[in-house]
């Protein structure tokens, strides 16, 4: 049986193979194997097949490049490196692969994307609809020797729960410290007496990280409550952090919602890698094994 690899997206822009790097350096860390994944199609004939032969060409360059960054980012690690080349279009190929995958990494925008700092449109549908963990990445040099915390948004729900098993087990892989934020308000509240509230707040809190504490001893945590809206204080501190993990929705989130509201914000603007935990075999080995699995 082929074991999950981690599951990266090239196109040859700089934001896919920043992707690759930092793909390599978790598929290393997690001695998992490395799957580099390059997608074209073309619509219609009246292109004729010139134009088959010049994608497919083109892929394949793409490819090669992102090989042979990763095999030197890699090193000396017995690193297992897969390359794939398919026609299927590039969501729906990685949304494919991603029900077998321990991780889907793309680069934040792609070849073709004019958005100005926004997501592109690849990685905008993956994370919607991706059956693993989806990593974000924008910019190398801002993540090649990442040494600041982990941040992980709580909010008392199961993909909150997900999220927390997700980053303490980065901080573990990683040697980081773990801050654990708990923005118990959609709305600003900081003016408002709500000492009772808080403390019933900070409960959650506490009673969300412990059982992940006892499972990772070695990860320091730092438990931060505020009575706000959480996407300003994880942008806030994602200038200093080396990762930001979020649940793929949140408490208000409804069964049929793909993307909660802080995790589609944060997709677009986070300065640092971001990691978004999505219901799949990975998360459910983590939460299984600690008791901590959704009710």
């Amino acid at each position: 049986m082929v074991d999950p690899a981690i599951v990266v997206g090239v196109d040859g822009s700089r934001s896919s193979l920043d992707a690759v790097r930092w793909a390599t350096c978790e598929a290393t860390a997690r001695k998992t194997p490395l799957q580099l994944l390059s997608c074209i199609t073309y619509r219609g004939t009246d292109d004729g097949p010139g134009l088959a032969d010049i994608l497919h060409e083109r892929a394949e360059r793409d490819l090669a490049e992102a090989l042979e960054i990763a095999r030197a980012v890699s090193g000396e690690a017995d690193l297992g490196i897969r390359v794939e080349l398919s026609h299927q279009n590039a969501p729906g190929s990685l949304v494919d692969r991603s029900s077998g995958a321990a991780m889907v990494v793309l680069g934040r925008r792609g070849l073709g994307e004019f958005t100005d700092g926004l997501i592109g449109s690849v990685t905008s549908a993956v994370a919607r609809h991706a059956q693993c963990p989806v990593a974000v990445i924008d910019g190398w040099s801002r993540v090649a020797h990442g040494t600041g915390p982990v941040i992980v948004g709580v909010d008392g729900s199961a993909n909150s729960e997900q999220a927390i098993g997700l980053a303490f087990e980065e901080c573990s892989l990683h040697r980081a410290k773990l801050i654990a934020l708990h923005a118990w308000s959609d709305y600003d509240l900081s003016m408002l007496p709500v000492a009772e509230e808080q403390t019933v707040e900070r409960s959650v809190l506490e009673a969300s990280i412990a059982g992940w504490s006892e499972r990772f001893p070695d990860v320091a945590v730092r438990e931060t409550l505020v009575r706000d809206r959480p996407v300003r204080h994880l942008l806030e501190m994602a200038d200093d952090a080396q990762m930001v993990v979020v649940g793929h929705r949140g408490r208000g989130g409804f069964a049929g919602l793909t993307l909660g509201s802080t995790s589609a914000a944060l997709l677009h603007i986070t300065p640092c890698p971001l990691l978004i935990a999505r219901p799949g075999r990975f998360n459910q080995g983590l939460t299984e094994t600690t008791g901590h699995a959704a009710q």
